[in-house]
This record gives structure tokens, C-alpha cells and sequence, in this order.
């Protein structure tokens, strides 16, 4: 887990573009968007050794599957025939269901914390299919124990969780959208395409047993070179788990080297504004 902190650090130190469309058609590629809600300090990135993550770290909570476009909400609904938009696998709640914030472990890079998400594409292989984009992430603060329970009867598409709550914790932004190649981490046991590192100081006004409901929308982007409508296959989210993991002494070196060449870059960013 360490040696993935290590690779993260040294690529934000290495590039950090700030785009409308962020594109992921190579390994280790870091980017963030200036206009999302947290004026681009998310980072969207898919370093090689962040994607090997051992699974008791790992917690899946929305799985989501449809032909052309995909969209999917987290819900702790326990029937199958009741899970809202595209959600699929719930299995009692195991693969599409709430979280809180006690659940995630808190990352530091360059002395930022940041909450570690997860996505794992199951796209074909062939040029013409292994394209997907993403064009919605949003992340809300359930405030009631109704609002855990989505179903397709108060669900009909990702606006309608707009009119149902109000506290929105985390944006993409609407005009913002990720274009990546669904297949540079297929096989080899690896898993996950995409991290997404959103800071913890855009859940500040939540509370750490708050139950959090993530949407999210994927395959909507055409015309970009490539198909990139879902072509099919299961597409999941994941979180990395508030578990205790020691790294091996050899690794602190490195990845404290690592974490000082991020934050001197920031403190140089900052000294030039």
C-alpha cells in the first residue's frame, strides 16, 4: 500500500494538467479538473502499482452494468429487483451499498489527505470497444435513514438525486468528463483502471457516521475517436478501507523521499501565485 503512495506521489510530482476532458490512454497518467467542486484538488490518475492493491484493502459499494450508457447510485436497498438505474450485484448488500466516512482510510500525499476511490472497467478488447468515458461522479451526504434506501420506484435517472438531496459533497463537474482505455489493466490480477483521490476537506461538514451516497454515470462521451459507450460489461466502484497497514521498513525511505518531492512542488506552486 505503501509502494502505491510512493508511485502517486512522484507522478503528481511529475504533472497534475488541469483539463475539461481528462484522458487515459496510457499508464501512469495524473489529472485533475479546475472546475470541479473542489477547484481541482481531486486527482483522477492510474499509476501501474496503484492498480495491484491487496483486497483486503478494498471494498466495493456500487456495480453497474447496461449497453450504451450507465448510470448507478449507491444504495443499502436489499432487494435485487428494487436497485435503482443500472446497479447490479448487490448480493445482500455486499457489492452496491452506503459508506461512511469511518469507513475510508485517509491518504497523505505531500502532507494533503485524501479519501482513495477505486473504478474496475470490463470492457472488450478490440479498438473499436475498449474505450469508456466517465461524465458524472457526485458524492452526497445522506441525512436521512430513508435517503439510504434508493430504490427504481424514487430513482429514475441521476437528475432526480439532485431533488433529493441537498447536501452534495463532491462534483466532477457537469462539463468535465474522463475518457480512458478500459483495458490497460485487464488480466495480469491487477483489477482497477482508475484512482480517484478526493481531499478530505471536502467532507468537513460531514459526520464520520454520516451514511454517503456516491452516483455516477459513465459512457455518455461519443465522437472523441473512439466508441466510448459502455459496450457492456460490469463496470465497479471501490473504496480503500480504514485499515491498519505497516509497510516494510525499506519502503519509509522511499516513500517519505517521495511525499517531499510533492510538497516542495506545492510550496513552489503556491510561492508563484
Amino acid at each position: 500500500m505503501k509502494k502505491s503512495i510512493l508511485g502517486l506521489s512522484l507522478l503528481l510530482a511529475a504533472a497534475g494538467a488541469q483539463a475539461a476532458l481528462c484522458v487515459f490512454v496510457d499508464k501512469d497518467t495524473v489529472c485533475t479538473f479546475a472546475t470541479d467542486t473542489t477547484g481541482g484538488q481531486a486527482v483522477y490518475a492510474n499509476p501501474t502499482n496503484l492498480s495491484n492493491i491487496g483486497s483486503g484493502s478494498i471494498k466495493p459499494f456500487l456495480g453497474l452494468q447496461e449497453n450504451g450508457t450507465e448510470s448507478g447510485v449507491s444504495t443499502d436497498t436489499p432487494i435485487v429487483n428494487l436497485l435503482p438505474l443500472n446497479d447490479k450485484r448487490d448480493n445482500a448488500n455486499t457489492f452496491t451499498r452506503t459508506f461512511t466516512r469511518n469507513d475510508l482510510a485517509v491518504i497523505d500525499l505531500g502532507g494533503t489527505s485524501f479519501y482513495q476511490f477505486l473504478l474496475d472497467t470490463n470492457e472488450p478488447s478490440s479498438a473499436q470497444q475498449k474505450m469508456i468515458s466517465i461524465d458524472t461522479l457526485r458524492i452526497w451526504d445522506a441525512q436521512s435513514a430513508a435517503q439510504q434506501l434508493l430504490t427504481r420506484d424514487n430513482v429514475t435517472t441521476l437528475g432526480t438525486l439532485d431533488s433529493l438531496f441537498s447536501s452534495l459533497i463532491y462534483s466532477m463537474g457537469p462539463l468535465n468528463n474522463v475518457l480512458m482505455d478500459g483495458t490497460l489493466f485487464s488480466g495480469s490480477g491487477l483489477g482497477y483502471d482508475l484512482s480517484v483521490f478526493i481531499p478530505v476537506s471536502a467532507f468537513a461538514n460531514v459526520a464520520m457516521d454520516s451514511r454517503l451516497i456516491f452516483g455516477t454515470g459513465l459512457g455518455g462521451l461519443e465522437g472523441a475517436g473512439a466508441d466510448a459507450t459502455s459496450a457492456g460489461g460490469f463496470e465497479e466502484w471501490a473504496y480503500v478501507a480504514a485499515v491498519t497497514a505497516v509497510p516494510e521498513p525499506s519502503e519509509w525511505a522511499l516513500m517519505l523521499a517521495g511525499l517531499a518531492v510533492v510538497g516542495g512542488v506545492a510550496k513552489r506552486r503556491q510561492a508563484a501565485r
